[in-house]
């Protein structure tokens, strides 16, 4: 996989534009256009730090497809990388923002048990 389709990659899981792309990572669109057509035009350290930073995409896979494709958050490393992702984006997260995906956690517990209740 090249650079080129690397980023095409993490437009679509992050279900992003190009224009949404560029105005995160404070270049013009016409540069993501390039590197999106251009294999031979680099995506820059910095700007592939800036994209493992916002979206979790480990720095040498973003520059050259080598190691795990996701920035790895956590010291399991038998996590799967749905589970990456999630944590990727917990860190992301303020304090209230946290609370707020635990309580639903702890909902969805509540309901487990409930239903596990009922069948006895």
């Amino acid at each position: 996989m090249n650079q080129c389709e690397r980023i095409k990659l993490i437009l679509k899981e992050n279900k992003l534009k190009q224009k949404q792309l560029a105005a995160e990572l404070g270049v013009t669109e016409s540069y993501i256009s390039m590197l999106l057509k251009k294999p031979d035009i680099r995506l820059s350290q910095p700007l592939a730090a800036l994209i493992e930073a916002k979206y979790g995409y480990n720095i040498e896979w973003v520059l050259n497809g080598t190691g795990p494709k996701l920035k790895q958050v956590s010291k399991n490393r038998e996590l799967s990388e749905l589970h990456q992702k999630a944590l990727t984006q917990l860190e992301k997260m303020n304090e209230e923002q946290v609370k707020a995906v635990l309580a639903f956690i702890n909902s969805l517990e509540e309901i487990q048990k409930s239903f596990s209740e009922s069948d006895t």
